[in-house]
C-alpha cells in the first residue's frame, strides 16, 4: 500500500493532536508542520520538517495537508494548497463566510483535489449510535430539538485568536458551536426554513459573542433551540443533544453516552469509562482523519461531503445577521 504524505499547517493545540493522530495512523508519514510561532515549533516530534511559512510546506512532495490555523485565515492557505496539488483537511469552521466556502469548493474541484472539513461530532460512537436508532424509527417523527454546549474560557487552553473577531470570525456559536449546528442539520436532514436568536458579549465583555441563542425552523412540524456559552469561572464542560421525536426521545451527552426514553422508561447507553477528555477527542479525530486518508488514498470522496459539511456555515452566517437585524432571516430549505 502507498505510504501518504502529509503536513500540518499551523501547530497550536488541534494541530499537535492532527500531527499526533496521523503518526498513529498506518502507512501515513508525517513529514512537516509550519507555524508562524517559534514556540510552537519547539513541540514539533523529531523528524519532522519545520517551518514558520507554510508555503514551504506546500513546496514539499506531500498527499495532504491539514489545515489548522485561525478561521479567517481558512481560504486563502486552501486555495494556495490546492494550487500546489494538495488535497486539504480543513478544521472546522470551513470558512468564516458560506461565499468562501463555495469558493474554497469549487477552487477543489478546478484543482481535482479533495477538501474535507473534519466535523469529529460525525464520529462520536454517541452521535452515530443515536443517529441509527433516530433513521430506525425508534423514536418517531422529530418534532423538537434542543442542543447545548457549556465550556469554560481557556478549557484545552483555547487560543487567544478565538476572542479575535478578525482572525475568528465569531464567537462560541462559529467556533465550538458549529459542531452543534452540523449536527442538528444532520438529525434534521435539510435546511432550516428560518434563523433567529439572540446574543451576547456580557460574559467577557470581548470581541466576539460569548454567549447566545438561536432557533431553527424547520417546517410547521419541527424545530429547534441551541444554547452557547464561553463561561468565565471554571465549569463542567456541558455538550447535550436532545431529540423528541412522536414516539419517544434521546438525549446524548457528548463525550459520555446516551438516554433512550420512550414508553418503556429511560434506558441508559454509558459509553466511556475513565479516559480523559483527550482520550474522548481523539475518537473522532482518528475517525475524521482516518476517513480523509482512506478517500485519498482510494480517490474517493469522503464522508461526509463538504457540500453538507459547509451549510453549518450558512446557517451560522444567518444567525448573525439575524442578529445584527433583530429579526429573523429565511432560508432556502432543502433536504440533505
Amino acid at each position: 500500500m502507498n505510504e501518504l504524505r502529509v503536513g500540518v499547517i499551523g501547530f497550536g493545540y488541534t494541530g499537535q493532536l492532527h500531527l499526533a493522530t496521523f503518526q498513529e495512523m498506518p502507512h501515513v508519514h508525517a513529514v512537516a508542520v509550519a507555524d508562524p510561532v517559534p514556540q510552537a515549533l519547539e513541540r514539533a516530534p523529531a523528524g519532522v520538517q519545520c517551518f514558520a511559512d507554510y508555503r514551504e510546506v506546500l513546496a514539499l512532495d506531500l498527499d495532504l495537508v491539514s489545515v489548522c490555523v485561525p478561521t479567517a485565515l481558512h481560504a486563502a492557505i486552501a486555495s494556495d494548497a490546492l494550487q500546489a496539488g494538495k488535497h486539504v483537511l480543513m478544521e472546522k469552521p470551513i470558512a468564516v463566510t458560506a461565499a468562501d466556502a463555495a469558493r474554497m469548493i469549487a477552487a477543489a474541484a478546478r484543482a481535482d483535489r479533495l477538501l474535507y472539513t473534519g466535523m469529529t461530532h460525525r464520529f462520536y460512537p454517541e452521535i452515530r449510535q443515536a443517529k441509527q436508532r433516530v433513521d430506525d424509527g425508534e423514536i418517531g417523527d422529530i418534532v423538537m430539538v434542543r442542543d447545548s454546549i457549556f465550556e469554560a474560557v481557556g478549557f484545552l487552553g483555547g487560543p487567544s485568536w478565538y476572542r479575535a473577531r478578525a482572525l475568528a470570525g465569531g464567537g462560541t456559536v462559529l467556533s465550538s458551536g458549529v459542531h452543534l449546528v452540523d449536527r442538528v442539520l444532520w438529525f434534521a436532514n435539510r435546511l432550516p426554513t428560518t434563523v433567529s436568536g439572540f446574543a451576547s458579549n456580557a460574559m467577557l465583555g470581548g470581541e466576539v459573542e460569548d454567549t447566545a441563542q438561536m432557533s431553527l425552523g424547520f417546517d410547521a412540524s419541527c424545530f429547534a433551540q441551541l444554547i452557547f456559552g464561553w463561561l468565565a469561572e471554571p465549569h463542567p464542560l456541558v455538550c447535550d443533544l436532545e431529540l423528541t421525536g412522536t414516539r419517544g426521545s434521546i438525549v446524548v451527552h457528548t463525550w459520555q453516552g446516551y438516554e433512550l426514553r420512550n414508553a418503556k422508561g429511560v434506558t441508559h447507553y454509558p459509553l466511556y469509562t475513565t479516559e480523559s477528555h483527550r482520550e474522548k477527542v481523539m475518537v473522532g479525530l482518528r475517525g475524521e482523519i482516518g476517513e480523509v486518508c482512506d478517500a485519498v488514498r482510494n480517490g474517493r470522496e469522503p464522508w461526509p461531503a463538504v457540500q453538507e459539511t459547509s451549510r453549518a456555515v450558512q446557517v451560522v452566517e444567518a444567525f448573525y445577521e439575524a442578529v445584527r437585524l433583530g429579526s429573523t432571516v429565511k432560508l432556502e430549505a432543502r433536504r440533505g
